[in-house]
This record gives structure tokens, C-alpha cells and sequence, in this order.
């Protein structure tokens, strides 16, 4: 009976180890990385800046593919778009994916004199089924003027 329960319990414990190292290493190939975005915000935006918001996108796919890139403007506290009030005329970029190549896109807005609160940017890049985004919440500041 003890040679029946030991061995039991080491079947147990090797299916146990199976599934526990197949699965670490199912997940750690569900998880590379192929497409990613990054993006230097600004921390505060004040009233009637212009900027030119530039996005890198960096890639590891081995083919060249034509991908998108966006921009989308929204107010913080309501989720509503404001790309009308910004100017943000540029929402969509194409790039093409070049093996060990990064692509720079540049989205020009300008933050509207009368605009108050705080604004979230979201970029999405998509490019042969892969898909990343980041999200930035930042706060619009009314600029100040010298009076005389």
C-alpha cells in the first residue's frame, strides 16, 4: 500500500512540475513584444502652445508591412473628443515596417487659449496584427501675461 501511495504522489508531483515549467514557458512566448510606441510627452500644456508631439515606433517583425499610427484627443473628465478644439488634423499616419528600422511620426496640435482641465492623448499603433497603445492624462495651464 505505501509503494502504491508513494508512487501516486510522485506522479503527482512531476505533472504538477510539467504543467507548472510548460506553461512559464507557453507565457513567455505569448508575451514578446513586436511592436511598441514610445512617445515624449510634455508634463504640462499651457494655453496657445503649438507642439509637434513626436511618436517612435519600433518594431521586431521580420517582413515589411504598411502600419497606422493615432492620435486621439480627449477631455479627461468627460471622455469627449476635443481633436476639433487642438487642431489635430493629423489623426492617422501610415509607416512602413522596415526590419531594424525605427519610424518617427510628428502629430502638430495646438492647445485652444480658452480650453481649462486636463486632456488624456491616446496612441494606438497597429502593423501585421500587432497592436500597441499608451495613454497620457495631461493638464492644460492658462499661460500667463505680462500686463503693463
Amino acid at each position: 500500500m505505501g509503494f502504491l501511495f508513494a508512487y501516486f504522489y510522485r506522479m503527482r508531483l512531476f505533472l504538477l512540475v510539467v504543467l507548472f515549467f510548460g506553461s512559464a514557458s507557453l507565457s513567455a512566448q505569448q508575451k514578446k513584444i513586436l511592436i511598441q510606441i514610445h512617445c515624449n510627452a510634455p508634463k504640462i500644456l499651457k494655453n496657445g502652445d503649438k507642439i509637434e508631439l513626436p511618436v517612435s515606433i519600433k518594431h521586431q517583425l521580420a517582413t515589411e508591412n504598411t502600419g497606422t499610427v493615432t492620435l486621439e484627443l480627449l477631455n479627461a473628465a468627460t471622455n469627449t473628443s476635443v481633436d476639433g478644439w487642438f487642431l489635430n488634423v493629423f489623426p492617422l499616419q501610415y509607416f512602413t515596417s522596415i526590419q531594424h528600422k525605427t519610424f518617427t511620426a510628428e502629430f502638430p496640435i495646438t492647445v485652444p487659449m480658452d480650453y481649462t482641465g486636463k486632456i488624456k492623448l491616446i496612441i494606438k499603433a497597429s502593423c501585421a496584427n500587432q497592436k500597441d497603445s499608451l495613454a497620457f492624462i495631461i493638464p492644460v495651464q492658462a499661460k500667463k501675461t505680462v500686463q503693463e
